[in-house]
C-alpha cells in the first residue's frame, strides 16, 4: 500500500564519523516544522545506520543529483555492518560544522541534524531531527531548488528504478 505514495525524492542519510562514515539511501524523509526547523526520517530497525544514529544522536541528510545515482544505489544496497561502503563510493566525505556525522561534498545540500525525538513505528524508527546547520551548492538559491539545472533523484518504487523528471526511468 505504501507504493501509492511513489515516486518520492531520494536522499542519503549519513551516520557515523568522518573516520568511518555510514551513508544509507532513504526515501522516507519529511519536513515537520519551520520553527524550530525539524525533519523526520524513517529508518528500518535492522539497519546499521539506525544503530549509529541512536548511539550518536545526530545525522546528516544529503541531497544527491542523478549524477550520483551509482553511489546512491551502493549506499542503499550494501550493509555498513558488514562492509565499509564509503570505500566503494566515489563521493567525498567532509566534516560537518555542527554534528559528528559527515557531509558529502558532491551533494547539492547537507542538512546537519541533532536527534530530538524518536518514535517506534512498526518495523521502522522515526527519527525527528532538528536542523542545526545547512551547507549547499548552487543547486539551491534562497532554499529553492534549481530544478531546471539540476536533476534531483526520485525513486520510482522498489528496486533500481529512478527518475528525475517522471517519464524517464534510470537504473544505476
Amino acid at each position: 500500500m505504501i507504493g501509492y505514495l511513489y515516486p518520492l525524492r531520494t536522499y542519503l542519510i549519513i551516520g557515523g564519523s568522518i573516520e568511518k562514515p555510514n551513508p544509507m539511501t532513504a526515501d522516507w524523509v519529511v519536513p515537520l516544522s519551520f520553527n524550530p526547523p525539524l525533519l523526520g526520517v524513517a529508518i528500518g530497525k535492522k539497519r546499521h545506520t539506525r544503530k549509529l544514529i541512536q548511539e550518536q544522536r545526530d545525522f546528516v541528510v544529503s541531497v544527491p543529483t542523478i549524477e550520483l545515482l551509482k553511489d546512491v544505489w551502493t549506499a542503499g544496497t550494501i550493509s555498513g555492518a558488514r562492509e565499509n561502503k564509503a570505500e566503494r563510493m566515489s563521493v567525498t566525505f567532509v566534516p560537518s560544522e555542527r554534528v559528528k556525522a559527515p557531509s558529502i561534498k558532491e551533494c547539492q545540500a547537507n542538512l546537519e541534524c541533532r536527534v530530538v525525538n524518536e518514535v517506534e513505528t512498526g518495523d521502522h524508527i522515526f527519527f525527528v531531527g532538528e536542523i542545526v546547520n545547512v551547507t549547499h551548492g548552487d543547486g539551491f538559491e534562497n532554499e529553492k531548488p534549481a530544478i531546471k539545472e539540476y536533476k534531483f533523484v526520485m525513486h520510482v518504487f522498489s528496486g533500481p528504478n529512478f527518475t528525475w523528471q517522471g517519464d524517464e526511468i534510470i537504473k544505476p
